[in-house]
């Protein structure tokens, strides 16, 4: 390789240490705004979760067609939540390999997905995305959240899925995002945590089964809410890391290049010296 040849490659891989140091920036800079939406968030999904494990207990049994448990679900729903764009290192693929490991040996009846990566990927790998939320993995906001609670919620009272589970990346840490696939519908008591109990006699107007109506999408919207808000941190956890480690492998290939460059010209030098010398002496 020639010192023009080397020198167009060091050029571009600047241009591209240039775009990859930006969306870190631009990542690290988000990160905290998704960390304190989720901080937000969380307190009201346990609290609704509590309460809606509380009125269950202290009204008994609670007939409700959000609680029916349909005997060995055949028609099940999934919702899979990836990115909008790629250069996340492997958020997008994690998500998407454990979907399709969920897929396997059943029947899908309904999916939908939420960015732009896995509504391409899915549908390439031969899977039919009934509706997809593009653009809304990014920013989460309780409007978008209540738009897909409420696909899920009549998807289910129209009785064409069994069951319906999501499936999406949770935040522990920025070293820590665990893909995940949780139940959602039917609701699972065993699985809402410690009720919350009230010091008193309860009375519910005008029976448990309105409140528990009231209170499951409620739930459901405040619980897409967190998993687009765990989503995005995840993504830009795993941007600013992709990002940082292609820098530093950025910068080890300027290294390198510039020690090929340096060689390549002192070669160049030594070459034209060596001309020179044997020119003269013909002389």
């Amino acid at each position: 390789m020639n010192t023009n040849a080397i020198r167009n490659r060091m050029k571009s891989v600047r241009q591209t240490l240039q775009i990859t140091n930006a969306q870190k920036l631009i990542a690290a800079s988000r990160i905290g705004k998704a960390k304190q939406m989720l901080a937000q968030s969380q307190p009201y999904h346990d609290h609704i979760l509590e309460t809606i494990a509380g009125v269950l207990l202290a009204a008994g049994n609670v007939s409700n067609a959000y609680l029916e448990h349909r005997i060995e679900p055949k028609k099940r729903g999934f919702l899979v939540l990836s990115a909008d764009k790629g250069l996340a290192g492997g958020y997008n693929h994690n998500i998407i390999k454990l979907a399709e490991q969920v897929f396997g040996g059943c029947e899908i009846a309904k999916l939908l997905t939420i960015g732009h990566m896995a509504r391409n990927q899915l549908t390439a790998a031969g899977y039919p995305v009934d509706e997809t939320f593009d653009f809304s993995a990014e920013n989460p906001t309780m409007f978008t959240a209540r738009e897909i609670s409420e696909w899920i919620l009549r998807l289910f009272e129209q009785k064409q899925v069994d069951a319906f589970d999501v499936i999406y990346t949770k935040y522990y840490s920025a070293v820590r995002l665990t893909p995940v696939v949780e139940r959602v519908l039917p609701i699972q008591p065993e699985a809402l945590g410690e009720p919350l109990i009230w010091p008193y006699e309860m009375a519910f107007e005008p029976n448990a089964n309105a409140v528990v109506s009231i209170l499951i999408p409620k739930y459901l919207k405040g619980y897409i809410y967190g998993c687009l808000v765990h989503g995005w941190a995840c993504e830009l956890a795993s941007r600013v890391a992709a990002m940082d480690s292609a820098i530093k492998n950025g910068g080890d290939m300027l290294e390198r290049l510039s020690l090929q460059y340096n060689r390549a010209r002192q070669a160049a030098i030594t070459q034209e010296i060596t001309e020179i010398v044997a020119g003269a002496s013909s002389i």
